[in-house]
């Protein structure tokens, strides 16, 4: 027992001269980031920077990876039919935020969806929450979302179909969860 004692006297010591003297090599970070869209008929464009965030710029230099990339997202319909929101991603290209630069684009993907919204029923529309935890289940493309988001920049693109073309109901916000490891080394 006493030997067991010592042993973690000793690792708890030498953990305590690695922080001091700040030779922690590396650790996991989320950054989160929250940002609206504005619809055009049932098209939903972003672009999304993330080395503006404080916890990029602050691990920047010494990012290994990104180990995870999930989602927030809050949707609303307001039509008498169901609608199904599919999200893509592209390069980034803050000039690029119509349909048909998007229709256009060779470099797109699909990373999460179909979510179907049902139909509303009352005078506030049928609302949809999809957690962080649920968000895994509608992702595609893992890699190539890693990938693009390992740069910190990317388009963001959500497409509503079904209704009255998808002009009834509104993506309220969109938050992405990227969980990121740095190290020194």
């Amino acid at each position: 027992m006493l030997q067991c004692k010592n042993k973690t006297l000793s690792l708890s010591f030498v953990c305590l001269i690695f922080l001091i003297t700040g030779c922690l090599v590396s650790g996991t970070f989320m950054i989160v980031e929250s940002f609206p869209f504005t619809t055009q008929d049932g098209f939903y464009p972003a672009a999304v920077n993330l080395t503006t965030n404080e916890i990029w710029i602050e691990h920047a230099d010494k990012l290994d990876e990104v180990e995870s990339v999930g989602f927030e997202l809050w949707i609303t319909n307001n039509e008498t039919s169901d609608w199904t929101y599919t999200g893509y991603l592209d390069d980034y290209d803050p000039d690029c935020m119509t349909q048909s630069c998007f229709d256009t684009s060779t470099t797109k993907k699909i990373v999460f969806g179909p979510i179907t919204i049902p139909a509303s029923t009352g005078s506030s529309g049928t609302q949809k929450f999809v957690s962080y935890a649920e968000s895994f289940g509608y992702l595609h493309n893992v890699e190539d979302l890693i990938s693009k988001t390992q740069d910190g920049m990317l388009n963001v693109i959500g497409i509503a179909t079904g209704g009255a073309g998808g002009n009834g109901g509104s993506v309220d916000s969109l938050r992405i969860i990227v969980t990121i490891n740095a190290s020194d080394s």
